[in-house]
């Protein structure tokens, strides 16, 4: 098991970390609108063909569902793309907590 495929989440107050593989979160993501990411990533690979994106209109021609997520995929990338393009993101400063203790005098 790969440090990448851990994550640690804080289990409650007052309770231990649980450790837990990504294969064990939930994913909220429409099946659908994966789909049409995935559609999205291979056109965009630099690798598509005239039959990937042949497919990807035959895809979103079966119902105003495929077409309503794949719409969303397409806002989900750009918003992406804004965000990588604004640069790193900046750390938050730390601030320190008030001490339990009194000064010394």
């Amino acid at each position: 098991m790969s440090i990448a495929s851990i994550r640690s989440r804080p289990a409650g107050a007052g309770k231990r970390w649980i450790v837990t593989k990504r294969s064990q979160q939930v994913d909220h993501l429409d099946p659908l609108t994966r789909e049409a990411l995935s559609f999205i990533l291979r056109l965009k690979s630099g690798e598509a063909t005239v039959g990937d994106a042949e497919q990807l209109i035959d895809w979103r021609g079966r119902s105003p569902a495929h077409e309503h997520a794949f719409r969303d995929a397409v806002k989900c990338w750009r918003a992406i793309g804004q965000a990588l393009a604004s640069g790193p993101a900046r750390p938050v400063p730390r601030r320190r907590r008030a001490s339990a203790t009194k000064p010394r005098s």
